[in-house]
């Protein structure tokens, strides 16, 4: 038996989830799918990194409903926030992505990531230089964090660091060093892994929203 930490890149899960099922496993038990992948391993740690959508009140709510019904059923889930940041492009020429036929150009306004891989290739790196557990599993495809994996591989070379692949994601095409293992998350792991529909909390009950089902 190992024991195992997990890294969760939120939005590359969700997005990747979401284009292969749908909403179907949005309600999904992190704790409870880190068993079922990692069944042989005692689970020390599941680090959840995301950021609440911004611009969309009506999906920010769901998202800090699922995140609140996730730390109350299973506290051994720790959440790490980042946040976005707006951004402002200027339509500049014909064909690019924020363009218009408008003279003078229209200023179009969106959002952008900020801190949540940091945090999460910091966060990679520290156990494995500190030996936190032996085996580091990371839940995403974002080649934004391949310095971290390399890194963690190279700092750690008896460690495995398995790369859990989300639904509707490839495997990294790159060549990694042999302590990292790329594996696909299976649409049975996730149907085993739900949160019942309705947690409670103290007085507070959190129920699986409608658009989620």
């Amino acid at each position: 038996m190992g024991r195992a930490v997990l890294y969760v890149d939120g939005m590359n899960a969700y997005h990747g989830i979401r284009s292969k099922y749908g909403r179907e496993f949005l309600w999904l038990d992190w704790f409870a799918l880190a068993r079922q992948i990692r069944a042989q391993d005692e689970i020390l740690a599941v680090r959840y990194f995301t950021t609440i959508v911004a611009g969309e009140p009506d999906a920010a709510r769901r998202q800090e409903t699922y995140l609140a019904a996730l730390t109350a059923h299973r506290p051994e889930v720790q959440v790490v926030r980042g946040r976005y940041q707006k951004k402002t492009f200027k339509c500049r020429s014909c064909g690019d992505r924020w363009t218009c036929a408008c003279d003078p150009p229209v200023a179009f306004r969106t959002y952008e990531e900020k801190l949540t891989d940091v945090a999460l290739a910091v966060a990679m790196v520290k156990d494995a230089a500190e030996g936190y557990g032996d085996t580091s599993v990371l839940i995403s495809t974002d080649s934004d964090l391949n310095p971290a994996i390399v890194a963690s591989a190279e700092i750690a070379p008896e460690r495995t660091i398995h790369l859990a692949c989300p639904p509707g994601r490839q495997p990294p095409s790159r060549t990694f060093p042999p302590n990292v293992v790329p594996f696909l998350i299976s649409r049975a792991h996730l149907a085993a892994s739900l949160l019942p529909d309705a947690v409670s909390a103290g007085a507070r009950t959190y129920e699986r929203p409608e658009k989620w089902r």
